[in-house]
């Protein structure tokens, strides 16, 4: 019998966040829902959507602020690729996995 594995493809996994924030790109200053970030993406929903190869900045509370580009449109979210610093990346990584584990703590508790 054979087990199929997951193997993940990011250098740093998504993480369920559900997080209010905000986006600018050319035009547009807004309030954005992020459904899953990593310190090196992104998956937003924001009216109207930005346009693929956009430059963004995406700002959320914290974790943190970081520039990137618009990829992918997928049904109503736009996914970006951040591209932190490597030190705001570990940082932002650092408090992505605090969130997390309070999500999981919280989680045992009911």
């Amino acid at each position: 019998m054979t087990t199929k594995v997951k193997i993940e493809r990011r250098r740093r996994p998504r993480i369920a966040t559900a997080i209010s924030g905000r986006i600018v790109y050319p035009g547009i200053d807004a309030e954005c829902w992020v459904n899953q970030m990593s310190a090196t993406s992104a998956l937003v929903e924001v009216v109207p959507l930005p346009a693929l190869n956009t430059p963004v900045a995406l700002d959320v509370p914290g974790i943190g602020f970081s520039r990137g580009t618009t990829v992918r449109h997928t049904g109503r979210y736009v996914c970006i690729r951040l591209d932190p610093s490597l030190r705001k990346e570990q940082a932002m990584d650092d408090r992505l996995a605090d969130l997390k584990n309070n999500q999981e703590s919280r989680g045992k508790d009911d």
